[in-house]
């Protein structure tokens, strides 16, 4: 079984989508959970209608916010996603059917981005894929894994066995670089979800990308970039 889990900051304008677009793919035993840096709108009473468990989190970094609900969550999977995203309608199924083979340790999906602006959804999502096809192509090389840490599912002991994600800028590279190199963890662009472009419009494209380039070196070579300042 699963647990969703989903920081937020004040995510009254997306938070029910995401959660009315989920409810239809839980099973019995799936829980969503909520880790709220203290919202001054209505997200955590939003989710608590619609029957996520809610967590309060001192805002530290989104890393430490899901490190937190991981710590939390009753199943053995989890599944980290952003506030902002749409999944396709049979996101959970195939995250499940992946994690019936035993041996599969973790399972990155697909990201795309939404945007009213058709050339600039193009070029979102052109960078998108080749993020998606370099990381597999890099694990199939070397064995190492980097999965987008707002589409990725881990088992529970290969997410704590490096302590979970920490409060750095790409926690997902942080956490490439703890992990040890494995086969067992599959890419799958079925496993797929829409983002919004907000982060791209709050800075820019290209100097948000300059960024997360920046962020990604400091990950891969060293103790990583604060968050102060940082909205994730």
């Amino acid at each position: 079984m699963l647990s969703f889990i989903i920081p937020t900051l004040n995510e009254e304008d997306t938070i029910q989508t995401l959660l009315e677009n989920l409810a239809p793919q839980l099973s019995k035993d799936d829980e969503i959970i909520i880790v709220d840096s203290f919202s001054k709108d209505r997200t955590v009473d939003i989710a608590q209608d619609l029957g996520a468990k809610v967590l309060m989190q001192p805002k530290n970094g989104i890393g430490l916010a899901k490190t937190a609900g991981a710590r939390s969550a009753k199943n053995d999977i989890f599944v980290f996603l952003d506030a902002d995203c749409i999944l396709s309608p049979d996101f959970a199924d195939t995250v499940k059917r992946h994690f019936s083979d035993p041996k599969v340790k973790a399972v990155g999906g697909y990201g795309v981005y939404s945007s009213d602006s058709a050339i600039w959804r193009g070029i979102y999502n052109i960078y998108a894929y080749s993020v998606f096809q370099g990381a597999r192509a890099y694990h199939l090389v070397t064995g190492k894994f980097w999965m987008a840490a707002n589409n990725v599912a881990y088992k529970r002991d290969l997410f704590f066995s490096v302590g979970g994600y920490r409060s750095v800028i790409c926690e997902d590279t942080d956490m490439m670089r703890r992990l040890a190199p494995s086969r067992d963890v599959r890419y799958e662009p079925k496993m797929k979800l829409s983002l919004s472009d907000r982060r791209f419009k709050e800075k820019g494209f290209f100097r948000t990308i300059g960024l997360w380039g920046w962020s990604n070196i400091a990950a891969t070579f060293g103790k990583g970039l604060s968050t102060d300042g940082y909205r994730d």
